[in-house]
């Protein structure tokens, strides 16, 4: 959060090249670099209704159309429609000359006071009544149009596959050929007759479902009302085009053809680093629990900048460390950051150099071997530099030469009143701390004074530990990692 209500003013450079607020990001543990919602894999967990939280299994959520089966909507403001009971009398079972009270449910809106009854709907003896559907008429050829498309699909996908398949045998019999003698079989191939025996079990071809053709008609069902026009409109009457489009297989034209709308699913999804495919969000299968079984938030690994305050020709910046470990933390101009970025890489690249003698490709690589890997880190740094140059600043900062310390988070020294001692520090440069928390002065430059919106940046360099290797015995070991920052200064 780097202000109240305008996150966007301190945004992060993620490695795909696009700026996120930090609270809009997550941080690889394993490949120790900032993840945006682009950059990750979206994976569905679960299915599940947000009204009743019943959790939905996929293959009957597909049955029911991702809707739920037991809550409904308003088709006027698509607000959740509401059960209320009311008592009605009918004839006695026993004696009909005697009325006896029954019990009946309809549905309310709690927002705009529409009910079942105005669209002519008759109460339901139960409160989770089976209330009409809406039915589409045309329901036989869209299912003839699924299932023609359906086929098609399957075939493409059945040619592709012999495709791979004849690539992998051609390459198969040019390397045998003259060792097992089988370049009668590759004569046969390229002349484009049939195998004399199959190397495998051949699959059928996937038959295509055929559909009847659409005939084009002069006559529709949807003839205008001849008095139209003479009648005065009643606008309360007359259906909108988002009611209309709510409800696309009947689209009610009237108000009182309107009913209600079955409450769409809600999913749960986790999050996975393209990378290294690791886990960056992963919630709870439970629908009614707000918690995470992983959550690897930008948040709560990498160190916040926000602007404490902001003047003509100086800024103050507050730092926090919300993670478990104590780190060091650097401001970087983006020269210096290049000069440090160049030397890095050639040193990641003779790394390479000595890898590539021991014969490991990166295909042979897993999990933590990959992201540790000289090459990896060296593509990492390549397009952080090249992206974080990519960016335009009209302001340059005065940064702290030296690092500054970030201890851990401890809910505890919140309410401590006295800062850490013996920190050997440039009052200057370090104006306050408290608990996890440090205010820096940064002096600014302008450089371009015609453009209004001033925009500076700078690259934060941090210890980082990678997730594995926190163990009690031996202390982690931080890695630096090297993240761009840009702030938005506005009209100062």
């Amino acid at each position: 959060m780097t202000h109240l209500f305008k996150s966007e003013k301190v945004q992060y450079l993620c490695t795909c090249g696009s700026l996120k607020p930090l609270c809009r990001t997550y941080f690889c543990r394993h490949c120790l670099a900032l993840k945006c919602g682009e950059c990750v894999f979206h994976e569905v967990d679960i299915l599940y209704c947000s009204n009743c939280l019943e959790n939905v299994p996929p293959g009957e959520a597909r049955v029911k159309k991702n809707q739920c089966s037991e809550c409904f909507e308003c088709p006027v403001c698509d607000q959740l429609l509401l059960t209320r009971a009311t008592n009605i009398q009918i004839p006695s079972a026993e004696d009909s000359s005697k009325l006896v009270p029954k019990k009946m449910f309809y549905l309310v809106c709690g927002f705009c006071r529409w009910t079942t009854r105005e669209a002519g709907l008759p109460d339901q003896p139960s409160a989770t009544g089976s209330w009409p559907d809406s039915d589409n008429v045309n329901s036989v050829r869209v299912g003839a149009l699924l299932e023609h498309y359906r086929s098609l699909a399957q075939l493409d996908k059945f040619e592709k596959e012999q495709k791979r398949q004849l690539k992998r045998r051609s390459n198969y019999l040019s390397f045998t050929a003259d060792k097992y003698s089988l370049s009668a079989l590759a004569a046969r191939k390229r002349s484009g007759l049939p195998f004399a025996g199959s190397l495998g079990m051949k699959k059928e071809t996937p038959q295509i479902y055929k559909v009847e053709p659409a005939v084009a008609s002069e006559e529709t069902d949807d003839a205008l009302d001849p008095d139209i026009f003479t009648k005065v409109l009643t606008l309360s009457n007359v259906t909108t085009i988002d009611q209309r489009i709510r409800q696309p297989e009947r689209q009610p034209v009237k108000s009182e053809d309107l009913i209600p709308i079955h409450k769409f699913l809600s999913v749960r999804r986790s999050q996975r680093c393209r990378f290294c495919e690791h886990n960056l969000s992963k919630p709870e299968y439970n629908p009614s629990s707000i918690k995470f079984k992983i959550h690897l938030g930008a948040f709560y690994h990498v160190p916040d900048v926000i602007i404490y305050r902001l003047a003509r020709d100086d800024m103050q910046l507050r730092l926090c460390n919300r993670s478990q470990y104590p780190t060091h933390v650097r401001l970087l101009s983006l020269d210096q950051f290049a000069l440090i970025a160049h030397s890095k890489i050639d040193e990641l690249e003779r790394s390479c150099g000595e890898a590539e003698k021991e014969k490991k490709s990166a295909s042979s690589m897993v999990g933590h071997e990959l992201c540790e890997s000289p090459a990896t880190q060296a593509a990492n740094l390549k397009s952080c530099l090249r992206n974080a140059f990519k960016e335009k600043v009209n302001v340059v900062l005065q940064l702290p030469n030296e690092p500054i310390l970030l201890p851990a988070r401890d809910d505890l020294a919140e309410y401590e009143l006295t800062a850490p001692q013996n920190l050997k520090e440039d009052p200057k440069a370090v104006l306050w701390r408290k608990g996890n928390k440090v205010v820096i002065s940064a002096p600014l430059t302008v450089i371009d004074d015609e453009l209004e919106d001033k925009r500076t940046g700078f690259v934060f360099e941090f210890g980082a530990v990678r997730a594995g290797f926190e163990t009690k015995e031996v202390q982690p070991q931080p890695t630096n990692v090297y993240i761009p920052v840009f702030i938005s200064l506005g009209k100062i």
